[in-house]
């Protein structure tokens, strides 16, 4: 009896053993990001005078969850400011304040492609004064159409160099994941 006990007591401490030994954590694996959740998109351009002050005049291009663009193509005037708000929702909700909450970790890019036609600058900031891209101003530098994609990237390092222009093509060096990653016809004439 005796030596059954040490027996069964040798293959538990051998079965311990082994499943302890089998426990190590794998360097490769990494955390997975928690995406915000939405299923709608607004960027409403407002038209700014001379001295800054907004207008009427507001310009709207709504995307539903499958990234689709309503309308597909936005008229905007060469030589001209606009007030860019975006706006995220879930089920009519917006998200917005989520995003400005956790705003270190996020930071949208707007990539247009063609050159010299807009430019781009954050009127927001996150806690380390980084811009986010929520609230900004696009000003309307040349003549012809473009598709202007809009990335929203969350969990990237804002210190790296890759993270720093509002048009960065190489804005995944920087880490993280794409929240949101759309595109829209854009005419500027």
């Amino acid at each position: 009896m005796k030596k059954n006990l040490l027996t069964i007591g040798s293959l538990l401490v051998t079965a311990g053993l082994l499943t302890f030994s089998s426990c190590s954590k794998d360097p490769e694996v990494k955390p997975e990001i928690e995406q915000e959740e939405f299923n709608a998109v607004r960027i409403d351009f407002i038209r700014l005078e001379s001295s800054g002050a907004e207008t009427t005049d507001t310009v709207t291009v709504n995307f539903d969850k499958e990234g689709n663009a309503t309308p597909s193509q936005t008229l905007l005037k060469n030589g001209n400011s606009y007030r860019t708000l975006l706006t995220l929702s879930l089920d009519g909700t917006s998200i917005n304040d989520e995003i400005i909450e956790e705003g270190t970790e996020h930071k949208f890019f707007f990539n247009p492609s063609a050159a010299g036609i807009i430019n781009y600058t954050y009127n927001d900031e996150d806690a380390d004064g980084n811009g986010i891209g929520l609230d900004g101003n696009m000003t309307i530098t040349g003549t012809g159409t473009l598709n202007l994609k809009v990335i929203l990237r969350h969990a990237l390092d804002k210190s790296l160099p890759d993270a720093q222009a509002w048009n960065s093509t190489t804005y995944e060096k920087a880490g993280g994941e794409d929240d949101l990653n759309i595109a829209f016809g854009l005419k500027a004439e």
